[in-house]
């Protein structure tokens, strides 16, 4: 299974990019996560779409199109939702046609979001990990058609302490809540699959 990791912090450091890649280690046999770069994506703006969507923009939905389940790993900022994570769903909720650009050859859904299987981890230094930016994302995600998993989830709080000089997650409660996170998004897309 093809799983593509959008990451909602652009920073060097982040901590929700260490999620992801504590994430891509614990997947299932068969199973893989490439994480698709954000930070180039111009601000959302129905300008750009003519004559054809700008390359980065392209570029993540070719990603988000080969993808068979998408995990991302969402920061909290002043209780919502990155910028930069809400603007990559905003220009992959677009319609195909628009922009000069068609769906794949055979592809029957609209948008590459539209009934695609989608997890959510996340973390952050404040107690409640990223709780209400998740449930805004959950919001967000629905309304574009994405088949957005129920649960198990994993908020990441009290980051500071989590992760070593590396950056690499060494908490085994997040570590295993992590796993649980990426063990129940292949069943689901399996389930959301068939």
């Amino acid at each position: 299974m093809r799983i593509i990791g959008l990451c909602g912090s652009l920073r060097a450091a982040s901590t929700n990019a260490a999620l992801l890649r504590a994430a891509a280690t614990m997947l299932p046999e068969g199973a893989v996560l490439e994480v698709a770069g954000i930070g180039d994506l111009p601000l959302m703006n129905e300008d750009l779409e003519k004559p054809a969507w700008p390359e980065p923009v392209q570029r993540l939905r070719r990603h988000l199109w080969t993808a068979e389940a998408l995990l991302i790993a969402c920061p909290e900022y002043n209780a919502g939702i990155p910028a930069p994570l809400k603007n990559a769903i905003d220009w992959a909720s677009r319609a195909e046609g628009i922009g000069g650009v068609t769906a794949p050859a055979g592809e029957a859904r609209k948008t590459p979001l539209a009934d695609l299987p989608v997890g959510i981890i996340g973390t952050s230094p404040g107690m409640l990990g990223t709780a209400r930016a998740q449930q805004h994302l959950r919001m967000s995600l629905q309304s574009t058609g994405a088949r957005v998993m129920p649960g198990p989830e994993a908020f990441v709080g009290s980051a500071r302490g989590k992760f070593d000089a590396a950056g690499e997650l060494t908490d085994e409660p997040s570590r295993a809540a992590i796993g649980r996170v990426v063990a129940g998004l292949v069943a689901w897309a399996e389930r959301v699959r068939d």
